[in-house]
């Protein structure tokens, strides 16, 4: 699996720039020989609201002040990098097609009104939507698929994630993407195969069904299993991670490559060449 080259002198904005993902991204930027931090913002109610961005990371000052609004902290900015929250995306995403601004979005727990306004945007600018951006994850995906092909419907799929007991959204972003691949290599519908969770007497496994389960405690990074149970055997295909510079340098990744693409919407199997 082949990595994307970098494209040097790259332009960039990060959102949700004071939480920890966005001072991981802010340091890999402030350190990157290929690319420039143009802008940072963060929630309204921020307390890092005015101050450096590398300052706030621990990395000395970078000339880019915590905005909280997009527009002028993307002025000159070829690319975003978006670790903030739902309600953010939706105002991000609207004030990047505006301004002509290419996105890499990383956030989880999207509904239905923020993923058609990315869909919306991503007819006017080149936009990179991916739960998860670590490489192991999304060669994780394409495992699932084959493993659900092949084994086909006789082996029972469940999935179970584990996350901090910080993370806001469940399932996973992550889970929710196994959810998809397996389904759409057994031709199921993952809406009504997928069972979250079981308790009291649900009776005897449903065929076709998909156990996806969610755990939450400590500060577990994130950990993803997916379980294939047959006759006779168990296949498990397990991805840890074990910090978030993994996710981080992804995400710095799809910057790279995205930035000069058309407008569209793009998956992560792309940025890493594998995907159509």
């Amino acid at each position: 699996m082949g990595l994307p080259a970098v494209t040097r002198n790259i332009s960039v904005t990060i959102c949700g720039a004071a939480g920890r993902m966005g001072q991981l991204l802010t340091r890999l930027v402030g350190e990157s020989p290929d690319l420039t931090l143009a802008g940072a913002v963060d929630r309204r109610e921020s307390p890092y609201l005015g101050l450096d961005a590398g300052q706030v990371a621990g990395i000395g000052a970078l000339g880019a002040l915590i905005r909280d609004s997009f527009t002028p902290a993307a002025d000159g900015a070829r690319v975003y990098l978006d670790f903030s929250s739902p309600e953010g995306v939706l105002s991000h995403v609207r004030a990047a097609g505006r301004e002509g601004v290419a996105a890499v979005i990383g956030v989880t727990g999207l509904g239905e009104e923020v993923l058609s306004a990315v869909r919306e945007e991503s007819a006017r600018i080149p936009v990179v939507l991916a739960p998860n951006m670590s490489f192991g994850v999304n060669l994780m995906y394409r495992l699932a698929s084959e493993a659900a092909r092949i084994l086909g419907r006789e082996y029972e799929a469940e999935i179970l994630e584990i996350h901090h007991n910080r993370k806001k959204d469940a399932p996973s972003g992550t889970a929710m993407e196994l959810l998809a691949r397996v389904a759409a290599s057994r031709d199921l519908d993952p809406k009504s195969s997928a069972v979250f969770g079981r308790r009291g007497l649900p009776g005897p496994r449903a065929k076709d069904e998909i156990g996806v389960h969610a755990l939450r405690g400590g500060d577990i990074v994130g950990e993803h299993t997916l379980l294939f149970a047959g006759p006779g055997e168990t296949l498990t295909i397990t991805h840890r991670a074990l910090s978030r510079d993994s996710l981080a340098g992804g995400a710095v990744k799809a910057a790279a490559w995205v930035a000069g693409k058309p407008p569209g919407l793009y998956s992560f199997d792309q940025v890493l060449g594998i995907g159509d």
